[in-house]
């Protein structure tokens, strides 16, 4: 059974899965090669190439089993036992509608991020205000409690006035008609 975790070689610059890996690190001559996980490897980009440096064909195909491009002489020959070899150009496109797809992906995140934030804010000033709102009556409704608490005094004080200055008149009245 073969397993995708693959490598590249950093000397021999050829992917390799699991098991060959394994292999080539059993020989004198390529046990001390590091090899670079296949997920992490990111040959420049001047180094990539198209063409088949045995057969000089372009590459055309895919083998998944060894992580490399191939052309349709290495398929017959080297990779014949292979599983699942793919157009290189579907591999590529899916590539691309996957990198496309996590980019709109991370897009889509960062959007949602920030909407929450909005609704987060939006809700804290919602609930900022209601709070303001009802200080704001209680504020009113102490400062009327007050302005009725004065304007009832005023009012005892002038009814108190007037029946002071009714009686004291009013005895007067009574003392020059005697």
């Amino acid at each position: 059974m073969w397993t995708m975790q693959a490598g590249k070689t950093d000397i021999c610059d050829e992917g390799l899965c699991s098991t060959c890996s394994g292999h080539h690190k059993k020989f004198k001559t390529t046990r001390d090669h590091k090899t670079i996980d296949i997920q992490i490897y990111k040959p420049p980009v001047g180094s990539i190439k198209i063409k088949c440096d045995k057969h000089n064909q372009q590459f055309n195909l895919y083998c998944p089993i060894h992580l490399m491009p191939c052309c349709d002489e290495c398929i017959s020959t080297q990779h014949s036992k292979c599983i699942g070899i793919q157009s290189l150009e579907s591999v590529v496109e899916k590539t691309k509608t996957e990198k496309s797809k996590e980019s709109v992906d991370k897009d889509i995140n960062s959007i949602l991020l920030f909407l929450n934030r909005m609704v987060t804010k939006k809700t804290r000033n919602v609930t900022k205000r209601e709070q303001q709102c009802e200080s704001i009556q209680e504020s009113i409704g102490k400062i009327r409690e007050e302005i009725n608490k004065y304007l009832d005094k005023l009012e005892k004080e002038a009814l108190e006035r007037s029946r002071y200055c009714m009686g004291s008149r009013g005895i007067q009245i009574d003392k020059f008609h005697y």
